[in-house]
């Protein structure tokens, strides 16, 4: 068999394939899933350390008006961070270390503009062995009215 291993910063993945933060990193028995398929490794769903306040709706299409005027051109889909209790996301990353340490595991946060809750969920976070951290300053409907997501990213201030 060929070998597909790829080393990146430090970082060995059994193979260079790898699934993105959404829907197919939902929780650990979706992870393991994923994982047993033969992927290479996998970016968790992004968490916050206070899932309830994220509100989960439907449908999850925003409308995107021109600049100009009120006029609707296009739909933007939201895919939400998750909704799912920040400790069963610790415990979910725990456990698929344990049972599955050679595959990669890459976590998924999104904070409020707050030092103190960036440091403790990285902290946190970082002690159930996740291989990395994909800070999540980029998504464009990461809770506004929290000053996350974009909100935050598109500040060179902030971040």
């Amino acid at each position: 068999m060929t070998d597909l291993t790829i080393t990146v910063n430090g970082m060995k993945f059994e193979n260079p394939f790898l699934l993105g933060s959404g829907p197919p990193g939902t929780n650990a028995k979706v992870i393991a899933r994923s994982y047993d398929l033969g992927w290479g490794g996998m970016v968790a769903k992004t968490f916050s350390l206070d899932a309830s306040k994220v509100i989960n709706t439907a449908p999850r299409y925003a409308k995107v008006r021109a600049r100009t005027s009120d006029e609707v051109i296009g739909f933007q889909n939201i895919e939400l961070i998750s909704d799912r209790p920040y400790q069963d996301w610790l415990d979910d990353c725990r456990q698929l270390k344990k049972n599955y340490p050679t595959k990669m595991l890459i976590a998924s946060v999104m904070e409020e503009y707050k030092k103190e809750a960036w440091q403790q969920i990285i902290r946190e976070v970082q002690e159930t062995g996740v291989d990395g951290f994909e800070l999540n300053l980029s998504c464009p409907h990461g809770l506004p009215e929290r000053k996350m997501g974009m909100a935050m990213g598109e500040n060179p201030d902030i971040v």
